[in-house]
């Protein structure tokens, strides 16, 4: 039997405060892990302390998403993280930028359209 499929809401570092204790998803670039703390950059330059589930084994200039709960306006309590295949990773910060105020400002026409 299939799990359902938690809501969350795509963000980028400045959307956090609006979503604090909401599940969210986002895209942040490894700065430095300690055991279950993640330090990293998002997609639009803010700096982000989150704790995760379990030790992560992610690359400094990694790629990884982050599925948690923003509690703070730079701390998340993170749920899982999905890596993304290391530091190489050409990622377009940009069109994830616009992505996320898209998702977030049209939500009518996504619902209906």
């Amino acid at each position: 039997m299939n799990t359902p499929f938690e809501p969350r809401t795509l963000v980028n570092g400045g959307m956090l405060k609006q979503f604090a204790g909401q599940t969210v998803s986002i895209m942040v670039r490894v700065e430095s892990v300690a055991g279950s703390t993640l330090l990293a950059n998002s997609t639009d330059n803010h700096k982000l302390r989150i704790s995760l589930p379990s030790d992560l084994g992610a690359a400094e200039g990694a790629w990884v998403e982050v599925i948690g709960v923003p509690n703070a306006g730079d701390a998340i309590r993170g749920k899982e993280v999905i890596e993304f295949g290391g530091e190489n990773i050409d990622f377009d910060t940009e069109s994830y930028n616009t992505m996320t105020q898209l998702l977030n400002n049209v939500k009518q026409f996504y619902r209906y359209g």
